[in-house]
């Protein structure tokens, strides 16, 4: 007997078994509908195929097993063979108990081959040829590149790879994060579509297989670093990928690795799709609703693949509701992110369309994010380091689609390239306000003074300690600067960062904001103006609790002077800390009750006089850091004021020179609604400043705080 016909015979005898226990045609999960007559066969004693009997086009008729090259088909209860090429496999839905039943490997197996659903692939780190092959021949050699430090993991044999002992994380969280989301898997996948090589996807189905057999998507919970909230998102994206690249090519003749796939992908959807896993009112939650939606359009014909696609659309439509304002800011106190989740939606958009998907009507909205970005890039092409943003120079890449944004382009390229934009003020919601000086019709654009102050508590999701926190940059340096994120690490300069001593704002002692349900929204950008070529913003905070209110005014007036109002009202007594984090450079020249000049190398100087008001306070300088990027931890410098009352104020005039000018005369005096400044040059200029004290305004909203 040939080896076909004892795998045939084997076949038959394992169908008969599992497949004849009384169930009706109507509870099978496979079937055939033809389009024309076509020839079934019997099995003859002597191995022969006897052709037996003609199917009826549309007509439906229930395949029960498959034999080599065969699907066995019954026809009025009999079992009899058709040729694969002649028997379209269909299924209108599969259970999961289908899925994990193991008799319907061989079936799924050839069902997933010829699906040819979804094939517009969603790329969540897209890498050109160069970029894709040095990183899986990388891995082939048995050493994994992932972006966060430490950037490599050596993996000896991805047969035996532990996911858990193996994998040595170093100082960054992001490591093991990128190593459980199968970063090297895009890394294959995306070798495999540019050369066509299956030593990739050979390579891509071992660690499939071994991180599958280690982490059952049943017991999640057991496992938070393989099932992180959008690591597990971000693997399934991966996984389909490469699922398709897979089922195409000839390395695709193992049933059970089928099967394998088919019940990890259903597992995940398992797991996205269960409340208590899902991240509401965070971009965490936004990737699931995008791989649920992934999972549900790639493999519709699953159990619960319709009812993941109704849940996945209604939450991102509530995702976008919270997290993109009217004005298209992105909620999540980061500049770095308006970047990062426009790109994520527009390719997500993009996939969409290209599949001919519908989901959330809200997504039409994620067109108009990158011209908020306008006003948020520096005149040094940086964006301000509020919240979790890096601050490394942005370029025209640094969207995938600058060229549709000539303002953009222009803010990015320093005035080279797109089209100059007229708004020098700018309040983006209640996240930001922009005070901007020019934008270097006839100065240099690298010199333009620009102010900006962030405000805001909508969730939890990269929310530093900086409420009304400030940056000032002038004349092609930074003068006032944040912090910066250092990176996502347990390392102590991360909790440094994000601590509110590391913010250029107000805070009451050491103790920290309070950002809780009972505080949301009691932050904001109140207003920005621009008059008689005076430029103004106002925020408030009610964050530091207690029952405490923070108004804060800014204003520059043009001629390289800022002013900052503080107002704080306070039912009890305590001690009131500013703070202004200096840019790196910039040293102390002097320094006498309550005013310091600081200079750099190339001569620029910043003067900062505290104006007395309520009382004189203590002023002292500290030493500071700041992390421009990830870990990075440079040394600079901070002014550091301190007030005790009940209540107090604080009104801090600030002048940048690069031509050696300072204020020779101050002056403040406070009415009940403004503070009047007024302030004379060494060049002979002399100015009149009311800043108003604000009024406070707090929006009444309800909504449900999501701890991060």
């Amino acid at each position: 007997m040939n080896s076909f016909m004892k795998g045939t015979l084997l076949t038959t005898a394992l169908v008969l078994t599992t497949t004849s226990v009384g169930a009706e045609a109507s509870t099978r999960p496979f079937f055939t509908e033809v389009g024309k007559d076509t020839v079934v066969y019997r099995l003859m004693p002597d191995k022969s195929m006897r052709p037996i009997a003609t199917l009826t086009p549309n007509q439906r008729y229930d395949v029960v097993g498959v034999s080599g090259s065969y699907y066995q088909v019954e026809v009025d209860g009999r079992r009899t063979y058709g040729l694969k090429r002649d028997i379209p496999l269909k299924t209108t839905m599969l259970t999961k108990a289908v899925v994990a039943d193991s008799q319907y490997d061989r079936l799924l197996h050839n069902y997933t081959a010829r699906s040819v659903k979804r094939e517009v692939p969603y790329y969540y780190g897209f890498l050109t040829e160069a970029q894709a092959v040095s990183q899986a021949d990388s891995a082939l050699n048995g050493s994994w590149r992932l972006g966060a430090a430490p950037g490599r993991q050596a993996v000896p044999d991805i047969a035996t790879f532990d996911w858990e002992r193996d994998i040595k994380v170093g100082d960054s969280t992001s490591f093991m994060f990128q190593a459980q989301y199968w970063m090297v898997l895009n890394q294959v996948t995306m070798a495999y579509h540019y050369t066509k090589d299956v030593k990739y996807l050979a390579y891509g189905k071992q660690l499939v297989e071994g991180w599958v057999k280690q982490y059952p998507t049943t017991q999640y919970k057991r496992y938070p670093n393989a099932y992180h909230q959008q690591g597990t998102a971000i693997r399934t994206f991966h996984l389909i990928n490469f699922w398709n690249q897979y089922k195409r090519s000839r390395l695709n003749n193992d049933a059970a690795f089928s099967a394998l796939v088919l019940r990890a992908v259903e597992g995940h959807g398992d797991v996205l799709s269960t409340p208590s896993f899902y991240r509401p009112r965070h971009n965490h939650g936004i990737f699931q609703d995008m791989a649920l939606t992934d999972i549900a359009e790639t493999f519709p014909e699953l159990e619960r693949s319709g009812e993941w696609r109704e849940l996945a659309a209604a939450r991102l439509t509530e995702q976008l509701d919270h997290s993109l304002s009217p004005d298209n800011v992105h909620l999540e106190h980061s500049p770095g992110y308006q970047v990062y989740t426009y790109e994520m939606l527009y390719r997500f958009n993009r996939w969409i369309e290209a599949n001919g998907f519908t989901t959330s009507p809200r997504l039409e909205a994620v067109e108009q994010m990158p011209e908020t970005l306008v006003h948020l890039v520096k005149p040094n092409r940086t964006l301000p380091l509020f919240g979790d943003t890096t601050g490394e120079p942005r370029t025209a890449s640094m969207i995938s689609t600058m060229r549709d944004y000539p303002h953009l382009l222009f803010a990015v390229t320093g005035g080279k390239e797109g089209v100059r934009p007229v708004e020098r003020t700018k309040q983006l919601h209640t996240q930001y306000a922009v005070l901007r000086e020019h934008w270097g019709e006839t100065k240099p654009f690298a010199d333009a003074v620009s102010l900006m102050m962030t405000a805001g508590f909508h969730n939890t999701a990269h929310k530093h300690q900086d409420d009304l926190s400030i940056d000032l940059y002038g004349y092609g340096r930074d003068f006032i600067v944040e912090t910066g994120r250092f990176g996502y690490t347990n390392l102590p300069e991360r909790n440094q960062a994000v601590h509110v001593n590391a913010h250029n704002t107000i805070n009451m002692g050491t103790r920290q904001l309070t950002l809780h349900a009972s505080t949301l929204v009691k932050s904001g950008i109140l207003s920005v103006e621009e008059t008689d070529g005076l430029q103004r913003a106002t925020g408030f905070s009610e964050l530091m609790g207690q029952g405490i209110h923070h108004t804060r005014s800014i204003a520059h007036d043009q001629a390289g002077t800022v002013l900052v109002a503080d107002t704080v009202r306070s039912d009890s007594r305590a001690s009131f800390t500013q703070r202004f984090h200096l840019g790196v450079g910039l040293e102390p020249i002097e320094e006498k009750d309550g005013e310091t000049m600081f200079r750099d190398k190339e001569g620029r100087t910043l003067q900062m006089i505290q104006l007395p008001i309520t009382s004189a306070g203590v002023t002292r300088i500290e030493p500071s850091f700041v992390a421009y990027r990830d870990f990075e931890w440079t040394p600079r410098h901070q002014v550091v004021s301190t007030k005790t009352g009940t209540g107090t104020s604080f009104v801090t005039l600030f002048h940048m020179s690069k031509s050696n000018t300072r204020v020779t005369f101050s002056h403040v005096t406070e009415t009940d609604s403004a503070y009047v400044v007024s302030y004379s040059l060494s060049d002979g200029r002399s100015r009149t400043i009311e800043m108003p004290k604000g009024e406070l305004d707090v929006p009444e909203e309800e909504i449900e705080i999501v701890e991060e």
